[in-house]
C-alpha cells in the first residue's frame, strides 16, 4: 500500500506546459471530431487517403504538437515526457500484462468480428482490403500513427497529470469517459467496449507507469478485428 502510494504521489508534471497543453487538445479534440473527422476526410479525399490523412493529423494534433510545447516550454522536457508515460516505465509488469493480454484480445477480436455492426464500420478503410500489401500497411500506420497518438493523449497527457493531482479514481473516471464519448457514432458494442477498456488501461497505465503497454493492448484488439474480418470478407478476393 506504501509503494502504490507513493507511486500516487510521485513524477509531478510541471504546470507550465499543462496550462497550453490542456486548452489545446480542447480544441484539437473539437476539430478532429467535427471539421477532420475520418467519414469526412474519406468523403473529400477517398476512401484510403482519407484515412491516412486522419491517421496523420491525428499523431500530429495528439502527439507532435503537445510533444513541441513541452520540448519548447519546460526546462527539463524528456523529464516531463517521461512522466506522461512516454518510457518503458515497469517493463516486466509491461511484458506480463501484453503476455496475458494477447489471447484475449484475439478472443474479442474474432467475437467483434462476426457482428454485422463490426463488420459495416471496420477496417476503417474498406479500399486497402484490395491487396494484402495495402492492408499490411494500413494496419502499421493504425498502430504507429492511431493507437499510439490516442493512448498518448487518453493515458499520457490526461491521465498522469489527474492521476498525480487527484488520484486513481478520479483520473479513471475521467479519461474513461472522455474516450467513451469519443466513440459516439460507433457500434454500440464497441461503446460499452469503451467503458471496460478505459478502466483496463488505466489501471495497466497505473501499473507500469507507461503509454506503451495501454497502446500494444489497444492494438491488439483493433488489429485482431480488423484482420478477422479482412480475412473472412476480403482475402480470397485481393490481389497479393
Amino acid at each position: 500500500m506504501t509503494d502504490l502510494k507513493e507511486s500516487l504521489l510521485c513524477n509531478s508534471i510541471a504546470p507550465t506546459s499543462m496550462q497550453i497543453v490542456f486548452p489545446y487538445i480542447a480544441v484539437a479534440l473539437t476539430a478532429l471530431i467535427t471539421v477532420f473527422h475520418h467519414s469526412g476526410l474519406k468523403r473529400r479525399f477517398g476512401d484510403a487517403k482519407g484515412m491516412w490523412l486522419y491517421f496523420v493529423l491525428f499523431f500530429l494534433s495528439f502527439v507532435a504538437v503537445p510533444t513541441l510545447i513541452i520540448v519548447v516550454v519546460e526546462p527539463n522536457p524528456l523529464q516531463v515526457l517521461s512522466n506522461l508515460g512516454a518510457d518503458p516505465g515497469n517493463y516486466k509488469v509491461g511484458v506480463l500484462l501484453m503476455l496475458l493480454a494477447f489471447p484475449i484480445t484475439v478472443l474479442v477480436g474474432h467475437l467483434a468480428a462476426n457482428t454485422a455492426e463490426m463488420n459495416e464500420w471496420y477496417p476503417f478503410s474498406k479500399e486497402v482490403c484490395a491487396r494484402d500489401g495495402a492492408f499490411a500497411a494500413y494496419e502499421l500506420g493504425y498502430i504507429l500513427l492511431y493507437y499510439s497518438a490516442w493512448e498518448f493523449l487518453y493515458r499520457g497527457v490526461l491521465f498522469f497529470p489527474l492521476l498525480n493531482g487527484f488520484g486513481f479514481l478520479p483520473a479513471m473516471a475521467i479519461t474513461t469517459a472522455l474516450s467513451t464519448l469519443h466513440h459516439i457514432g460507433h457500434p454500440k458494442p464497441e461503446i460499452v467496449g469503451a467503458v471496460v477498456a478505459g478502466v483496463l488501461f488505466g489501471f495497466v497505465a497505473l501499473l507500469t507507469r507507461s503509454i506503451i503497454y495501454p497502446i500494444a493492448i489497444h492494438a491488439m484488439v483493433g488489429v485482431s478485428v480488423d484482420t478477422f474480418i479482412y480475412q473472412r470478407n476480403y482475402r480470397g478476393s485481393s490481389g497479393r
